[in-house]
């Protein structure tokens, strides 16, 4: 008789337990992936919603290449066209999209060059002490966002080509738009 007290204090115990850890896992699950899994910080994904279509497939490979001809409001703030392509592989790596099938790179020239350059340069051309955009460049790049420059328009411009740290140096950006399309990349205006 003194056991069966024991057993039901134990059953107690484990079922509360049982109870406890599914609570637990429940609530990991309901958690958004985005949270656990974002590998640009700072940005949000794109907001599901409802009965949408067109949402992003894991079954494709997508090619992308990003013409940034947007500008900030003011030099102290990150490039919007920058925000966006974070939002962007957010949104598709919370959906599932594996990064191995996102192929993006980003075309900058004209006024946009200077959001690739190092800080003296930055602020030589803005006003501005650091450059605000470094590090959403360093965390879209290590997702595997690759930055060029028109070489063309950097030349125009007068860049020296040394202080362009954040992008490679392409001979144009036509050229580059004209490569990229015809390896099957779609554009995009940013």
């Amino acid at each position: 008789m003194r056991r069966l007290p024991l057993i039901q204090t134990f059953s107690n115990f484990a079922r509360h337990g049982l109870i406890a850890a599914a609570l637990l896992c429940a609530g990991a699950l309901a958690a958004p992936v985005f949270a656990q899994t974002a590998p640009i910080t700072g940005v949000p994904s794109m907001k599901d919603f409802a009965g949408a279509n067109e949402l992003p497939d894991p079954s494709l490979d997508y090619k992308i290449a990003f013409d940034m001809n947007t500008m900030a409001d003011s030099p102290d703030q990150v490039n919007p066209g920058l925000k966006m392509i974070g939002a962007l592989i957010n949104t598709y790596e919370s959906h599932g999209v594996s990064p191995s099938h996102l192929h993006l790179q980003a075309v900058f020239h004209g006024p946009t060059i200077v959001v690739v350059t190092d800080d003296a340069t930055y602020k030589a051309r803005t006003g501005v002490e650091h450059n605000p955009n470094v590090d959403l460049l360093n965390q879209l790049r290590k997702a595997g966002l690759k930055t060029v420059v028109c070489g063309q328009s950097a030349m125009a411009q007068h860049y020296d080509f040394k202080t362009i740290v954040h992008a490679q140096m392409n001979f144009s950006a036509s050229v580059t738009f004209i490569n990229l399309m015809t390896r099957g990349y779609i554009k995009i205006n940013e």
